[in-house]
């Protein structure tokens, strides 16, 4: 029998944010989900939470949101409006919090915070999902606008989209790339004013810490110094192409929401790092580490702020090695880990295992070939393994990644689109790269040799024969264990393959 989930996304998510993300699309919001819903999973796969939704629930809602925006793009104002307005509100809430004396709050009051702050936060989640798909919605039509006016042909079509599609505001990451080419020329109280503005952004989730100055400074020190080139203006695009009011109109709409993007992850990651002032005065409370608060669910926050009642280690520790969650027949969220986690996967219908293509085929987001090393990134901890002239192969990327990927020849990824944050980074570094592929981190595996040719948008695996093989199957097993050296790591989850 078909099972009805559909695979959206694969994220580092803890059991807090996990929570907030399922909650989101419900009818707790309904103000401005169409067809909310509550068949959704996250369950763990290759170290990420993956989240399944029930494909006909899903399709609903990406057809619903189609009609109410791209069918009438006169309603898209009011969305940006409300987006910007729920997004500073959460953010101000996070912040207003952060500046309070959190000690000296008793446990009702903190329970009241955590609740306000929560409240705002899974408010604002919808904006995430929603300027997710309606910008694929403007993106392919303002690029099918285009294609029609100069033919698909065209050896100046993947420019123009490009100019078509780059935001006339700067998100903070594409700030930061910016400030890099300036770096040393700057004084002391400069740098560190810099740093102040961007040390969040490495706050994925309530356990990623915010940058040290001293990792900070080495982080912007290694970004690439790119400059950059003159090239045909969006005014120019526009006079050459000359497109309707109509089309003028999705063209705007689709550079606006290539801004509001980035801006999503600004709101999110800063409202996080303000946050886990709220979230270490917990967890001073309970007598654990900030970090695991993060694998605890909102009941279980509050029912410690109300009678003591904490969560037990073993617990925390298994749902870090991974956890199921979703609603149950009752629409309560159920979190599962440790021995009853295959069990509920079975029940789930969740343990089958795709029949992969070993065909690797994606969006062309960056032009050129390159050829590389494979290194399989599934999460912050594997980026230190990236080496110059490796090709990063990942679910996605988000700003976390950017160091990694400026040492990389190419980035392909299994998510995204042709303004995905891989495509952005990989267009402003000027390296190929290939989006949307769906199976690449699970048909290549770290070592392999690849090329890619992101024109076509292919991957091709490079054969290795005799001594060339075993060359490089050494040269695999030294890379790792100078990648665990360099972790901090012991000994190998299993032996090296030679």
């Amino acid at each position: 029998m078909k099972m009805p989930w559909k695979k959206i996304l694969a994220r580092e998510y803890g059991v807090q944010y996990t929570e907030l993300s399922l909650k989101c699309l419900t009818p707790i919001n309904s103000f401005i989900v169409p067809a909310p819903f509550y068949e959704q999973i996250y369950v763990p796969e290759h170290g990420n939470e993956v989240c399944y939704i029930d494909e006909e629930k899903w399709n609903e809602f990406v057809v619903r949101l189609k009609e109410k925006y791209l069918d009438n793009p006169e309603n898209y104002e009011g969305f940006e409006k409300m987006f910007i307005q729920t997004g500073n509100d959460y953010l101000l809430t996070a912040e207003k919090i952060a500046k309070s004396n959190l000690k000296d709050k008793t446990n009702r009051e903190l329970k009241e915070m955590y609740l306000g702050y929560s409240s705002k936060n899974i408010r604002y989640g919808p904006f995430i999902w929603i300027q997710f798909i309606i910008n694929n919605f403007f993106s392919d039509k303002a690029k099918e606008i285009i294609e029609n006016k100069i033919g698909e042909d065209n050896e100046k079509l993947h420019d123009l989209i490009e100019i078509a599609l780059r935001p006339d505001k700067k998100a903070a990451s594409v700030q930061l790339n910016d400030l890099a080419s300036k770096w040393e020329r700057m004084n002391e109280d400069e740098k560190t004013a810099v740093y102040e503005k961007f040390q969040w952004l490495p706050c994925l989730d309530i356990h990623n810490m915010p940058w040290t100055t001293q990792k900070f400074f080495s982080h912007i020190s290694e970004l690439k110094k790119t400059e950059n080139v003159a090239s045909t203006s969006y005014g120019d695009l526009i006079e050459s192409i000359r497109p309707s009011d109509e089309e003028m109109k999705i063209l705007d709409i689709a550079k606006r929401l290539s801004y509001l993007k980035d801006l999503k992850d600004d709101f999110r990651r800063q409202g996080i790092f303000y946050g886990q002032k709220l979230f270490e005065e917990i967890a001073r409370r309970m007598s654990v580490k900030m970090e695991d608060v993060s694998y605890m669910m909102e009941d279980e926050i509050v029912d410690f702020l109300d009678s003591g009642k904490g969560v037990s280690k073993s617990v925390v520790e298994e749902r870090e090695r991974g956890f199921a969650i979703y609603f149950n027949a009752e629409k309560k969220l159920v979190c599962k880990s440790g021995n009853g986690l295959q069990e509920t996967l079975e029940e789930l219908g969740l343990t089958s295992v795709d029949e992969l293509s070993e065909e690797i085929k994606g969006i062309s987001a960056s032009r050129g070939k390159a050829s590389g090393i494979v290194k399989i990134v599934r999460g912050v901890s594997d980026l230190a393994k990236v080496n110059k002239g490796d090709i990063i192969v990942a679910v996605m990327t988000h700003p976390d990644y950017v160091i990694a990927m400026h040492k990389a020849a190419a980035i392909v990824t299994d998510e995204g689109g042709i303004t995905s944050h891989a495509a952005i980074v990989s267009r402003e570094l000027r390296i190929p790269c290939i989006v949307g592929t769906k199976n690449a981190t699970k048909v290549l595996k770290d070592g392999d040799r690849i090329e890619i040719d992101a024109t076509a948008g292919l991957v091709t695996k490079v054969k290795e024969k005799g001594i060339l093989k075993t060359i490089v199957n050494y040269a695999r097993v030294a890379d790792r264990i100078c990648s665990r050296l360099q972790s901090g790591a012991r000994g190998f989850d299993s032996p090296p393959e030679l």
